[in-house]
């Protein structure tokens, strides 16, 4: 009789580790939701600034291209031809600037996109680790109500003696 109850109560004890555990893995698995959330929205930020970027580079090339076009076709003083090219160097300079920004921006979009690759097989485990808990759990459970099916019909046995 104390051994049954030993058993009951052990069986008890591990569907309340299974409950805690679920519990755990449900809470993770909202936090891993929240933060690939963050992230698809921090990548969709970076991906308009790189657009943005690009808009600029293409602006700040076409101005480079008719800036150099200017000093092919100019035929004023030397001067002029001075202040153009440092027109021109400018504008290379910050067209160098915009080409560098971009690339790191590519480099931090390809970096998000690994990291939200590796929270998504994260959070896949946590679900089949969820999904096995359950599972555990419905065992546990199931060999809980027949246990408890067994002392009871084993008390009314006894009962009837």
């Amino acid at each position: 009789m104390e051994k049954l109850r030993e058993k009951i109560s052990h069986l008890r004890e591990e569907s309340n580790v299974a409950n805690e555990r679920a519990d755990s893995l449900e809470a993770t698995v909202k936090q891993l939701m929240d933060e690939r959330t963050e992230r698809e929205q921090e990548i969709i930020s970076l991906q308009n600034r790189i657009t943005r970027l690009e808009e600029e580079a293409e602006v700040r090339e076409k101005q480079l291209d008719d800036a150099k076009e200017i000093q092919k076709n100019s035929e004023a003083s030397l001067n002029e031809s001075d202040v153009i090219m440092k027109k021109v160097d400018t504008l290379q300079e910050k067209y160098d600037e915009v080409e560098i920004q971009l690339r790191e921006s590519q480099k931090e979009t390809h970096r998000l996109d690994l990291e939200n690759e590796k929270l998504n097989r994260v959070i896949t485990q946590n679900e089949k680790d969820r999904e096995d808990a359950d599972k555990r759990y419905d065992e546990l459970y199931e060999k809980y109500l027949k246990v408890k099916e067994d002392l009871d019909e084993t008390i009314k046995a006894l009962d009837d003696i």
